[in-house]
């Protein structure tokens, strides 16, 4: 079923009668400013200016499973909001994800590139693709709004040194519901693990 939003001058999306706010715009220049500053120290040598033997507190809390709220695994958030089909294909992108964050983590320059996109990530899912779950969108119009926060974000990357592809922020999706801080399906009785 096809819905004619040509009509519609609501401002936002109208999907089987439910009104979703697709407005939702958090990412700041200064997030885009920050990357390309990051950007051109990862430049010089690949490296940026070096963690030394510390790990970024705000990487690290995205790397870690809270103990309270939300702490089912990926695999049974998958089967929990019927996406099954997706197992073999989000297991995978979340290690890959896991292997490209430890991959730089001798870098702090690199550090909080993925921490800015984790944050980017986690903050425009909350606020634009929970409200469709809470709301009792379908599988059709949860995917909808992940699409838009994943292009949403990759236009911010700007000139993107790390080659940052949608799948790889797909890949940080996975990797952020496997830490028990975003799902697909509506669960008034979990938090969503922030």
């Amino acid at each position: 079923m096809s819905i004619n939003q040509s009509n519609n001058t609501s401002g936002r999306d109208i999907a089987g009668g439910s009104i979703y706010n697709t407005d939702v715009n958090i990412i700041t220049s200064e997030s885009i400013q920050e990357l390309a500053i990051l950007y051109a120290k990862l430049k010089l040598d690949g490296v940026g200016e070096l963690s030394g033997n510390t790990f970024s507190q705000k990487l690290q809390h995205y790397m870690s499973m809270p103990t309270d709220g939300d702490v089912r695994g990926l695999e049974e958030k998958l089967r929990d909001s019927g996406r099954l089909d997706m197992l073999h294909f989000a297991m995978g992108e979340k290690e890959r994800a896991y292997k490209l964050v430890m991959r730089y983590q001798s870098s702090r320059s690199a550090q909080r590139v993925y921490t800015i996109l984790l944050d980017e990530l986690h903050t425009i899912y909350m606020l634009t693709v929970t409200p469709v779950i809470e709301g009792g969108g379908d599988r059709l119009a949860i995917d909808s709004s992940i699409s838009r926060a994943l292009q949403a974000v990759k236009s911010m990357l700007g000139e993107n040194f790390m080659e940052f592809t949608v799948k790889d922020l797909l890949g940080l999706l996975f990797f952020l519901a496997g830490n028990c801080h975003i799902r697909w399906d509506k669960n008034a009785d979990l938090s969503s693990g922030v």
